[in-house]
């Protein structure tokens, strides 16, 4: 029986050792993960890059259309101008018309009174080239004297204030006809040059209408190229998540075949064992048989209510994986109720507690698709009975795995510093209840966590 113990446990350490071969089938697409990576990044600084020139051609944008509505108000504000100062003028030269026209009255007014003037004139001629004293001298009788004497007097004073009454309106006339004329170049003068203002804010406008046109087109390319930029991306993503469950796939699938080469190796042997026994067994006691050795199940996990916080993890050069967990419910090397020696130390706590990478390292395998988070009395076959899993290289041959998670936190080909979060505590697998597995292996061999963290 003790023999055979030993054999099972070199078996069992036969297909484990195998287990991080899938790491170079992980390894070997790496490059390609990183290709893909490489470039998602560029797109990615692109896309931040399109979107800064789109948050600064709408800020453009939202300036150049004010700009482009206050020249709208001002032309608005010239136009207004221009036909209030066209009004002006249209009201002068109903004014001036009105003073040509009090003008020519005047004209003819003064026309009359000259053609009254001639026609006294002309009697006085007709009546002979007489002077005043000759009129005067005329007279019939002292009444006639007086009568002649004033006609004279009268005639002389009103023709010379007639005239300086014709020449003081005529000179009114003309002044106001000449202040109005000077009103009138001042405002068509005036609208010439709001009309020159209108052109150049005309031009301008349409200038600013071409820029804006242009910074819209150009923010409808940017919109373009960043939607095809996006696209780019996502299939970039697709591609690299491909990828990766591809690796999985691949590395999953190189696990259960070397596993099976083991199981089946280990068959053979223990058959031929059997039959090596069988038959010292019967050369010594032909008598008796020995019985053939079946492990006793895995008991049911029941957790402690309060974690023993004894022993506290100190010292060594790995952390440790279960941050504030501290319960060792199986340690290295332990074979109670397994029928083996146990390849790790099992870390129990609560159900999704944080865990850790006890050292800075490559992820070279993940194992994510276990759906049985309870615990059993046997193995549901997932990752090997690890279920779901991380391992990690640290070099120098040396390598961890995370056994049992209820989820994975990093992919395959990932860079690890000490203490990144990597996944939670489940009870994936083989698994009795919520803990986890933490193996640790130099060049393949499974050795006793507690040289890197001291836990006893």
């Amino acid at each position: 029986m003790k023999r055979m113990k030993m054999i099972l446990c070199a078996l069992l350490s036969v297909i484990m050792i195998s287990v991080p071969v899938a790491g170079s089938i992980v390894s070997a697409s790496a490059e390609d993960v990183d290709s893909l990576r490489s470039r998602l990044t560029e797109l990615k600084k692109q896309e931040n890059e399109y979107k800064d020139i789109l948050n600064k051609s709408d800020t453009e944008i939202a300036d150049q259309q004010k700009y482009n509505d206050a020249l709208v108000s001002k032309i608005k504000t010239l136009t207004e101008k221009i036909n209030l100062t066209r009004e002006q003028i249209s009201q002068l030269n109903d004014s001036i018309a009105e003073n040509q026209k009090a003008i020519n009255e005047g004209n003819d007014s003064i026309e009359d009174q000259l053609t009254a003037l001639c026609e006294r004139l002309r009697a006085i001629y007709m009546a002979g080239s007489a002077s005043d004293l000759e009129i005067v001298l005329g007279a019939k009788d002292f009444s006639d004297l007086i009568d002649k004497m004033n006609l004279v007097k009268s005639l002389s004073k009103y023709d010379q204030e007639l005239i300086d009454q014709v020449n003081v309106k005529l000179a009114e006339i003309q002044v106001n006809k000449d202040a109005l004329m000077k009103d009138k170049d001042a405002l068509t003068e005036n609208e010439e040059a709001l009309n020159a203002d209108l052109e150049d804010l005309n031009k301008t406008l349409e200038e600013n209408k071409d820029r804006l046109m242009n910074l819209k087109i150009t923010q409808d390319d940017t919109k373009n190229m960043l939607n095809n930029l996006s696209d780019s991306k996502s299939e970039l993503e697709d591609n690299i998540k491909k990828i990766l469950e591809e690796q999985q796939r691949e590395a999953q699938a190189a696990i259960k075949r070397q596993q099976e080469e083991a199981q089946k190796k280990a068959q053979q042997q223990q058959q031929q064992q059997e039959k090596q026994d069988s038959s010292e067994t019967k050369q010594e006691e032909p008598q008796q048989t020995e019985p053939v050795y079946e492990p006793d199940p895995e008991p049911v996990y029941e957790p402690d209510p309060v974690y023993d916080p004894d022993p506290i993890p100190a010292g060594g050069n790995y952390t440790w994986p279960a941050p504030g967990v501290y319960y060792i419910s199986s340690p290295y090397h332990d074979t109670a109720d397994r029928g083996y020696y146990h390849s790790g130390v099992d870390i129990a706590g609560p159900m999704y507690s944080t865990i850790v990478a006890a050292d800075s390292g490559t992820v070279v395998a993940t194992y994510s698709g276990c759906v049985h988070n309870w615990g059993k009395n046997g193995d549901c076959g997932c990752g090997g009975s690890y279920g779901n899993y991380v391992m990690i290289d640290h070099g120098n041959g040396k390598m961890t795995i995370y056994g049992h998670l209820s989820s994975v936190a990093v992919g395959a080909g990932s860079i690890v510093s000490k203490g990144t979060t990597i996944g939670y505590m489940g009870s994936t697998g083989h698994s009795t209840g919520p803990h986890l597995h933490f193996e640790c292996r130099l060049n393949g061999d499974t050795y006793d966590p507690d040289y890197e963290i001291h836990y006893r």
